[in-house]
């Protein structure tokens, strides 16, 4: 079964797959890594990243705005994204 995450926003229900999770203890920061479904032109899967977080007891995904941060996730997409490739050979 496929993780997902629901978000509301003016009450209006959002589903999305996650591709994965990061959640840290220093700074309690959490983020996900998630798709909508989609293609680029070249067929590929797109993928979003976001921090995410619960408020009134809805989750809630907000943007990441520095540029360490969207680095480090997108190395650990490319990294999964290899191993999966190296698999299927």
């Amino acid at each position: 079964m496929k993780s997902r995450i629901i978000t509301y926003d003016d009450d209006k229900k959002d589903e999305y797959n996650v591709l994965f999770k990061v959640e840290t203890d220093y700074n309690d920061i959490n983020y996900v890594v998630y798709t909508k479904g989609e293609k680029n032109l070249d067929g590929e899967v797109i993928a979003y990243a976001s921090k995410y977080s619960f408020k009134g007891g809805k989750q809630k995904l907000e943007p990441i705005e520095d540029d360490y941060t969207l680095e480090f996730l997108d190395s650990i997409l490319l990294e999964m994204q290899r191993k999966l490739k190296e698999e299927k050979e």
